[in-house]
């Protein structure tokens, strides 16, 4: 009990001194959400929750307990049940959730975990709470360790559960709009952290609290319960006191980890300073000892909410970038994003999903006309220099069509029409970006190319004129 008060305390005074006055009260009033799956330890968080709450202890006047579905036991449905009996006699709210388990490119723990995660996120987003506590316990911590050990995970996996991450109701989605709103992150607490499996066995039974049993987890097939099951004990005949030791050790690692973090941001800072959004100087990275490049690299797709690569892939991709000609081309999967470098600049692209289609609209008289199959907005600008004739563009259907090669173009009225893609070319527009951009046609003739401009025989000098733009999701990189 002492544990989960001391977590929740620490989150309520996680501010700044001159934002806690005015904070305190409000996240003393918020509800605070346990995740809680009807197991035995989430049954012992909960119990734990509602002592403090009985005892009138500020910040767990409000508890709310969240139950996520993952629909993949055949018993699913009956422990949501339990759940909701259990809550009942608790006298406390309960809401379940159910999600759907995605597990494209991960492993079905992983897969459930994130869906999970997202869920008690969106869950505490709703509710209005700061908080979500999780009953992870220290053999839960041991075990994750020794995972990512046989795994050969680096000094961040070896880390092992931190005890008070932020959640996030989409990884891909920073909710960095939190700050700037005035709204505080979503904290992980894991008040059971330091606590063995044990003692919240002994809790449990002291209590006689009912829960629901996962027969998964006896299943030896399974690596954590493999190491659960054999693994442990055996440690434990080894060495008796082996789980305070190698929470020690766990800690230790944990703090270099956060320090080399630390130095990670900073030279991250360094090499994306005037660089445009999402891109980083090459050159500035070169002048980094090697170590400390990777650092970078990861630290630059964490901030992206992307997957790091393994690391000899990580380690290639640098070779690349900095080692590979001038005309070669760069192009490394990561996630739903690509590596590509472009003129000195390494650079973090979104590609389109699927080919770019055939768009007819016709335009009449608006100042801007979004194209969500092309992902940006056509915007018609009056002007008195030269553009279109407003009469002529609107008279007919305008199509935004996808290059097919050999188009030719004039964009420069003293200039000979030449090929779409010497003009490409001579704009410096990465070839990585050319696909996403659309070419406007009208009665059979290109008019209007996005990124470069219109063709300059369309244009006119009198009358009624409207300039066209395209703004599209991604700027365009120029020199």
């Amino acid at each position: 009990m002492a544990a989960v008060k001391s977590a929740v305390d620490d989150a309520l005074s996680d501010n700044p001194p001159a934002a806690r006055a005015s904070r305190t009260r409000a996240r003393v009033d918020a509800p605070l959400v346990v995740s809680y799956s009807g197991g035995r330890d989430s049954t012992a968080l909960l119990s734990l929750v509602c002592a403090l709450r009985d005892a009138r202890v500020p910040g767990f006047g409000r508890p709310h307990a969240v139950h996520v579905h993952h629909g993949l036991h055949r018993d699913a449905d009956s422990w949501a049940d339990h759940c909701e009996r259990h809550c009942a006699v608790l006298k406390v709210e309960l809401s379940v959730r159910r999600v759907r388990v995605d597990r494209r490119g991960v492993g079905l723990e992983a897969a459930a975990r994130a869906a999970r995660y997202r869920a008690l996120a969106e869950a505490a987003r709703d509710l209005g709470a700061t908080a979500v506590l999780t009953a992870h316990h220290l053999d839960d911590r041991l075990e994750t360790f020794l995972l990512q050990w046989i795994r050969g995970a680096g000094l961040e996996g070896l880390s092992a559960m931190a005890q008070r991450p932020e959640l996030r109701a989409d990884d891909r989605d920073a909710d960095d709009s939190d700050a700037a709103g005035g709204r505080s992150p979503i904290r992980l607490l894991r008040p059971l952290l330091h606590v063995p499996r044990e003692r919240i066995e002994r809790y449990v039974e002291q209590k006689a609290l009912a829960f629901v049993e996962d027969p998964s987890n006896s299943d030896p097939r399974f690596d954590r319960n493999a190491l659960r099951l054999r693994v442990m004990p055996e440690l434990g005949k080894l060495r008796s006191g082996f789980r305070g030791a190698a929470e020690r050790s766990i800690e230790l690692i944990a703090e270099g980890a956060e320090a080399l973090r630390s130095v990670a941001r900073e030279d991250l800072q360094s090499c994306t300073r005037d660089a445009p959004a999402s891109m980083l100087r090459i050159d500035r990275l070169m002048m980094l000892p090697e170590a400390r490049r990777t650092l970078v690299l990861r630290e630059w797709l964490a901030q992206a909410h992307l997957p790091v690569p393994p690391r000899a892939r990580l380690r290639e991709a640098l070779r690349q970038a900095l080692h590979a000609g001038a005309d070669a081309r760069l192009l490394i999967r990561v996630g739903d994003h690509e590596l590509r470098r472009h003129r000195g600049l390494l650079c973090l692209n979104a590609p389109r999903r699927g080919a770019a289609a055939l768009h007819a609209l016709q335009w009449q008289g608006e100042s801007e006309i979004a194209v969500p199959s092309w992902g940006g907005a056509l915007v018609f600008t009056r002007t008195a220099g030269e553009g279109f004739d407003a009469r002529w563009l609107g008279a007919e259907p305008l199509q935004l069509r996808p290059r097919t090669g050999g188009e030719r173009f004039k964009p420069h009225p003293t200039r000979p029409s030449k090929r779409l893609k010497q003009i490409f070319q001579e704009a410096r527009i990465p070839e990585y970006q050319r696909s996403g951009l659309p070419l406007v046609w009208r009665d059979g003739r290109l008019i209007y190319v996005a990124g470069i401009g219109p063709d300059t025989r369309m244009l006119v000098g009198e009358g009624e004129r409207v300039r066209i733009d395209w703004v599209g999701a991604t700027p365009l990189l120029r020199d």
